[in-house]
């Protein structure tokens, strides 16, 4: 029953109806959360198991790479490339590497879409924040992983985003010495940045996933989660084994590498920056934009809850955020187009020029195979390594198709001898890959030597030590360019005794032409210095093959081959004269090395009657 002044079952419905649409209308909604649950929405499910499946991957090939990896500037991109030289290393790093960019994308587009369903209102706008931190930290996980393979990329990207912190009212260059640590970039970096990557970003992780974990709950069933997580494990797995990470050449900052680029999420500030002339621009763009909207971002539910209309936000929300993705696209697209076309960053190829001159730097450091090792020869034989890999298909110009054929064997011979000195276990196999890869350059150098191309192969001595800039480079009676292009001579069809006369010749020239000794024979003209010795050279090796002939004179072989490479040692160091003086001197050690030949002899067939004084007298 219903008297006057009473509301009927019927009107308080209506008017409870009316509440609701009210509420709704307020909240721009289309229904009430009773309870701070956030999770129930199936596709933010889906969206926070995939991320957690990155982040097991990183987790679990982050943790095997830490194993090796050393955060040092010496060893950090050698213990990265050690990692990667085995199959399964390489598919690990290159799931860390596709995982860690995949995450930017999972990360991103999960913030986008509680945004764009408006899933940041109260009660859920801890849903909200956590998403907030969640790009935070992946973001800084990106800037801190990409210093420690400490290649050309990581240590020139690192250099340009310290410059840009620098840049910083008041705190830049404080801040920017407390991330280098140092002077440049260095070891103290890689250990600031590796303990930040390693241990402090992943414990705040830990605690940001453990909130994060409700946020997955919805009426899903468990299959769902289940083969999502499966299938972005797989689709990771599938692309690391098609395409591995990049890793370049040790980190150098003395060396230019116009290459540099930003990685792929960071492009469109790359290209505001490009074009904007530093100054209060810049601050603007790197500092105020970027805080400022993270600001807005960060206070969305408090900004709702004060609006007047929380409804119509909806709308500007979602048009702002189409504007931001495609902007942003926009923005990289510019740069990369532009790259294309100027065949610069990611689309530049150096020229044969480029590498040649690269590689000659990092032979010159690892010096003869005589001196031991350099500290750093594992990043040496790796870049070698790497540049030979480069050279095959980039061709100098002009060259035919065999030049181009015997250009790529060679440079796959040059790689792989440089993996041989990567991977030598001793001392003499470190000798002979060093050996085999200098006579790999010289046959290459001999073969397209040409005055456009810088060639500079391994030395045969060892660099001298740098004295400052006033140090000069030793200068040498013989020329050591010419010698390279020059082909010996020698009489194959001669006897012993007759090969010992031809030594004696060139012998008795090189004195003739450094003004030791005045011969009244006429000279001949084609005939220099260079060529003398590089004949002398030949035929006291040839001489060397000849034991056989010469048994029944010198009963032990050892004998003949102990004064034989003493001839041709003293015949190198004759080749280091360093004026007239120099060549007599060391002239006579060659002669005294020929005359302990020849009186250890026992029976000679045919008996060899000069001595160097008389070559010194002129009478012989």
């Amino acid at each position: 029953m219903s008297g006057p002044g009473m509301e009927t079952t019927s009107q308080i419905h209506d008017e409870l109806l009316a509440e609701v649409k009210k509420e709704l209308e307020l909240r721009g909604t289309s229904q009430i959360i009773r309870k701070p649950e956030p999770g129930q929405d199936s596709i933010v499910s889906l969206a926070v198991t995939a991320i957690f499946a990155c982040l097991a991957i990183l987790a679990g090939s982050g943790a095997m790479m830490a194993l090796v990896y050393t955060p040092t500037m010496e060893d950090a991109n050698a213990s990265t490339a050690w990692f990667q030289a085995g199959a399964l290393g390489a598919v690990v790093r290159a799931s860390h590497y596709h995982a860690a960019n995949l995450l930017i994308v999972l990360s991103g587009a999960y913030l986008g879409y509680l945004l764009w369903r408006g899933l940041f209102r109260r009660p859920a706008q801890w849903r909200w924040w956590r998403a907030i931190a969640l790009i935070g930290l992946v973001l800084a996980f990106g800037m801190t992983g990409q210093t420690l393979p400490f290649d050309q990329l990581a240590v020139h990207g690192t250099n340009i985003r310290l410059g840009y912190l620098a840049e910083a009212p008041v705190l830049g260059e404080h801040l920017r010495a407390l991330a280098q640590g140092g002077d440049t970039i260095g070891t103290a970096t890689l250990a600031r940045f590796f303990g930040l990557h390693a241990i402090v970003l992943p414990a705040l992780l830990v605690v940001l996933a453990r909130f994060m974990w409700r946020d997955s709950k919805a009426e899903l069933p468990p299959s769902s989660l289940i083969g999502t997580a499966t299938a972005l494990l797989a689709i990771v797995v599938v692309v690391a084994v098609l395409w591995h990470a990049p890793l370049g050449l040790q980190g150098n900052l003395d060396e230019r590498f116009p290459e540099a680029r930003p990685e792929w999420y960071a492009l469109p500030l790359y290209t505001l920056l490009k074009f904007a002339p530093p100054g209060a621009l810049h601050l603007l763009i790197l500092f105020v934009a970027p805080l400022l909207g993270a600001a807005v971002v960060f206070a969305l539910p408090f900004i709702e809850t004060v609006s007047t209309s929380p409804a119509r936000l909806r709308k500007p929300l979602q048009i702002g955020l189409i504007a931001t993705v495609a902007l942003g696209l926009i923005f990289s697209a510019v740069t990369v187009i532009q790259d294309m076309s100027d065949h610069e960053g990611w689309f530049r190829k150096p020229d044969v020029e480029e590498l040649m001159t690269a590689m000659g730097s990092r032979n010159r450091a690892l010096m003869n195979s005589a001196e031991a090792l350099p500290a750093e020869s594992h990043n040496l034989a790796r870049d070698i390594q790497l540049l030979h890999e480069r050279l095959k298909g980039n061709y100098p110009d002009p060259i035919d198709d065999a030049g181009r054929a015997k250009w790529d064997e060679l440079a796959a011979k040059g790689a792989a001898a440089a993996r041989k000195l990567l991977l030598a276990p001793d001392g003499p196999s470190q000798v002979a890959a060093r050996n085999e890869l200098r006579e790999i350059c010289e046959e290459c150098h001999k073969a397209h030597d040409k005055e456009e191309i810088k060639l500079d192969p391994p030395p045969m001595v060892a660099a001298a030590p740098d004295a400052g800039p006033k140090a000069t480079p030793p200068k040498f009676f013989f020329d050591a360019e010419k010698m390279k292009g020059l082909t010996p001579v020698v009489d194959e069809k001669k006897g012993t005794g007759r090969q010992m006369d031809q030594m004696k010749y060139r012998l008795r020239d090189i004195l003739r032409d450094s003004g030791i000794i005045d011969d009244p024979r006429e000279a001949d003209k084609k005939r220099t210095p260079e060529q003398s010795l590089v004949d002398l050279k030949a035929i006291a090796e040839f001489v060397g093959r000849m034991y056989e002939d010469n048994a029944g004179s010198f009963y032990k072989k050892e004998k003949w081959d102990g004064w034989i490479a003493d001839v041709l040692k003293r015949t190198d160091e004759l080749a280091k004269a360093t004026d007239p003086a120099d060549v007599g001197k060391k002239a006579a050690a060659v002669g005294k090395a020929c005359e302990a030949c020849h009186d250890g002899a026992d029976d000679l067939d045919e008996p060899i009657e000069w001595a160097f004084q008389s070559l010194l007298a002129g009478s012989d």
